[in-house]
């Protein structure tokens, strides 16, 4: 049996074999591989703009000028990919934030870019939270750099480890999440902050992939929400969620953005985004303000999904403080089982298994957006009766 056979037939046996699936779908719905309908309950538009946003992105696509009517900038942006639209959206970002923005292409380009260029600042340790995304060690093991691990929004335990690590490295960088994505909590910033405000040399880096455009009345994020991002040092935004665009970025002081031009590899060394998605997430992210009624109706939707799920799930774990919640059954099968279960009563919410979640702790996640009406809600709730959890 050759290595690359035996590792499929691994991960098989471990009910952890992955398989691209090619589903279409418009928001609220997706259509399976077998052509069946189903609820989408997979999708990250957290906001719905897919869907509720149609005539907006049909205006937006017809206005188009040709400055930015391009899908592909063709270069790096270090080139002659630059376009002007770049610094536009930029400069936006930086007025909502009161600092300077520096764009990557994506999520995961932002933090394998930054953790890379920030782990080559001397002696530098990075405390991980255990939760945080896979990119963020991808970025470590690329760049070599010291890190800790602390467990997942364990305050005490992140506190000794900056006492104990503080006078040994010139900086310490704390890593976190806004909102996790397995799980569905929040970090607890007011009191990282306050940590970090106890010493001279340690920073703090917040992801808010999954809270941006989603919290807050101006849907700036959690930090912004909280009236605490002029603490945060680097601050990384999505926009392939609740943006419903592609892309992400990094809100810091204009000295690291210029450190990081010179230093982020996944920025220096990567075709940048097509000037046609760059202006689309501009147009979105103008009009964050004026998108409450959608976080309101988010908001209301998830609380009374968890509410129900605490009430139906008696021998399982409801877990989430917001628009993602996750049914956790422990074993990899026991998850696959239910996400079947679901789709066979009309519903797409994926088993979410090792390694993507600690072992023993499969689940299947449900991804909660604006489209969705108390009907879907009802339809999910009654397949989740029948599935006696």
């Amino acid at each position: 049996m050759n290595p690359f056979t035996k590792a499929l037939s691994d991960f098989k046996a471990q009910h952890s074999l992955r398989e691209l699936q090619p589903y279409t779908h418009d928001g609220v719905f997706v259509r399976g591989d077998l052509g069946e309908q189903l609820l989408n309950l997979a999708s990250n538009d957290y906001l719905g703009l897919q869907i509720l946003w149609r005539e907006h992105i049909a205006k937006f696509l017809q206005n188009a000028s040709k400055e930015i009517a391009y899908l592909s900038s063709s270069s790096s942006r270090l080139l002659s990919g630059d376009f002007p639209i770049f610094s536009q959206l930029e400069s936006l970002i930086a007025s909502l934030y009161g600092k300077d923005c520096l764009l990557f292409n994506s999520g995961y380009h932002a933090n394998v870019g930054m953790i890379g260029a920030l782990g080559k600042l001397g002696k530098v340790l990075f405390l991980i939270d255990e939760y945080a995304h896979a990119s963020v060690f991808d970025g470590i093991a690329l760049s070599r750099a010291h890190f800790r691990r602390f467990a997942h929004n364990d305050m005490q335990a992140l506190q000794e480890l900056l006492a104990h690590y503080q006078s040994e490295y010139d900086m310490l960088i704390i890593v976190v999440e806004g909102l996790y994505s397995m799980d569905g909590d929040f970090a607890p910033i007011a009191e990282l902050v306050a940590l970090k405000k106890c010493y001279d040399n340690v920073y703090l880096y917040l992801d808010e992939a999954h809270s941006i455009g989603v919290c807050g009345d101006d849907g700036l994020g959690r930090a912004k929400e909280l009236e605490l991002s002029e603490s945060i040092d680097f601050l990384i935004l999505t926009f392939g969620k609740a943006i419903s665009s592609v892309g992400a970025c990094v809100v810091c002081h204009s000295e690291i953005k210029h450190y990081c031009v010179n230093t982020a590899r996944s920025l220096i060394y990567s075709t940048a985004l097509p000037p046609l998605n760059v202006a689309f997430s501009a147009y979105v992210f103008a009009s964050l303000s004026q998108l409450a009624p959608y976080r309101i109706h988010l908001h209301n939707l998830s609380t009374k999904l968890k509410h129900k799920l605490v009430a139906y799930c008696q021998n399982s774990i409801v877990l989430g403080e917001a628009h993602i919640l996750s049914i956790v059954v422990k074993s990899n099968e026991r998850a696959l089982k239910l996400a079947e279960h679901l789709r066979k009563r009309g519903i797409f919410a994926p088993a979410i298994r090792y390694p993507s979640v600690p072992k023993e702790l499969a689940r299947v996640r449900i991804c909660l957006n604006a489209a969705l009406q108390p009907t879907h809600i009802h339809m999910l709730l009654e397949a989740i009766q029948e599935a006696n959890l």
